[in-house]
This record gives C-alpha cells, structure tokens and sequence, in this order.
C-alpha cells in the first residue's frame, strides 16, 4: 500500500506542470453544441447563440475588403479541429460580464476532455493573450502558456511584426486594430476620466479612472524615459492621434527596470 501510494503521489506530481498549463475551470455553467466556428476565437451555437472566447485575440481573417492577417486561416482551422476532437461539444465558463457591444457571449471554453481552448491556442502560438476586466480569470495560467509559445518563437512569434514589435516613432499612419507595440514614455499625466501614458511618436495610452485600481502595483510616474511594450486595440478617433486603451497591467511589459 505504502509503495502504490508513492507511485500514485510521484504521478500526480508529474502530472501537475500539464494540469497547471492546461488552466482548468473552476467551474462549468453550461455544455453547449457548436454548430460553426467563426474564426480562431469566436464560435456559433445551436440555439444560435455567438461566443467570443475570453482571454485571447486570433489574427483576423479577411473582411471589409480587408486581406487576412498572417496565420488567420490557420487559426480559424485549428479552432475547428479541436471543436471537432471534442464531438461539437463545448463547456462554458462565463465571463464577470457576459456579453459584449455585439451582444455575444463572452466565456472561458474548455472541451470535452477538459481542456481549455484559450490555453491551447496560446501555447501553438495562434493567438495573442488580452485582458479586459473584470474578465481576468485564469490570467496568470495564460500568461505562462504565451511566454512558453513567444519563448519557442511558435505560430505568430515566428513573424516579425510580434517577434519584434514595431517601435511607437515608427507606426505607419493607417494602422488601426489590434497590435503590439514598443516604444519610450515621454509623458506621464491625467485627466478628469483617465490616466495617460504618452509615448515618444505621438501614441497616447489610455488607462480609465475605474481601471486603475488593477494598476495598483506600478508606479505609472516612474514609467516616464522607460521603454515599454504593450498591446491592444490601436484607433483613430475622429481622426486624431492614435491610442490605445490599457486595460490590465498583463497588457503592459516594462523593458527598463525601474530603480
């Protein structure tokens, strides 16, 4: 008894690194069948129902007269295949807020198996980690799966644009959508509504008054002369300079120490 007790407890302690990556749910509140895959992170239901899966951005793939992004189409397909691997049949972990503007159910997805979707697809390096609150359940776990697929230069860390993000003085003067960007703070200040983050080249990084809180732990003044990396949705409103709303610290990777 004493030697299968050892053997079961040295199984266990291999297995946990794989249990740990996998980022399994806490809890499931509903089984549902797919009947579509829209593309890499967004899947239709039987009742008709859409579902943009929680935690991660896929490339996007053509529309608008818009051309695909690399490794759009290959994510769209992997998606499929897993949904495919676990019969249709899918588990949901719905988010704090569980709909978006586009009236879509936003939830964590794990399969049949219970593996989580978010976590695979990060670990092949087919989709980039996002976090938008109060949504951020899992965010460590997710954080470990990326850094292993950035680290093997896997999927879309093999191309320049996210192996080497471009610089903020570099930013071509139409990109919009999502994107990682670097670049040198040169402006730290506020507002009535929201804490800015200026970088050298005219990027302006929003933080929310009400998000601020999660940013509790970083010094935001002693940001300023630091290069930084972060990602996001890059727009144009109205046309004027582009900026990108920070959400979460995951969000944001500081590449200078700070004294």
């Amino acid at each position: 008894m004493a030697l299968r007790a050892s053997i079961m407890g040295a199984l266990l302690l291999c297995s946990l690194p794989a249990l740990a990556l996998n980022c399994p749910a806490d809890h499931i509140d509903e089984q549902v069948r797919v009947i579509g895959v829209s593309d890499g992170d967004t899947l239709r239901l039987a009742d008709n129902r859409r579902v943009r899966i929680i935690g991660i951005n896929t490339p996007e793939l053509a529309h608008d007269g818009r051309p695909a992004d690399a490794l759009a189409e290959e994510a769209h397909q992997h998606l499929q295949k897993l949904v495919r691997q676990s019969n249709n049949r899918v588990g949901l972990r719905l988010g704090e807020e569980n709909r978006d503007r586009h009236g879509r159910i936003l939830a964590h997805v794990f399969l049949a198996n219970g593996e989580n979707v978010e976590a695979h697809m990060l670990g092949q390096g087919l989709a980039s980690r996002v976090a938008v609150p109060p949504n951020v359940w899992g965010q460590d776990c997710l954080i470990q799966a990326e850094n292993e697929a950035r680290a093997a230069g896997r999927g879309i860390w093999a191309l320049e644009s996210y192996r080497s993000p471009i610089e903020a003085h570099k930013l071509p003067d139409d990109t919009t959508g999502f994107i990682l960007l670097q670049g040198r703070v040169a402006r730290v200040g506020g507002s009535r509504h929201a804490q800015w983050i200026n970088l050298e080249g005219g990027v302006a990084l929003k933080i929310d008054h009400d998000l601020l809180p999660y940013f509790r732990d970083i010094n935001l003044q002693a940001l300023e002369g630091r290069r930084i990396e972060v990602r996001g949705w890059l727009t144009r409103p109205g046309g004027k300079e582009p900026r990108i709303r920070l959400t979460h610290p995951s969000m944001l990777r500081i590449l200078d120490p700070i004294p």
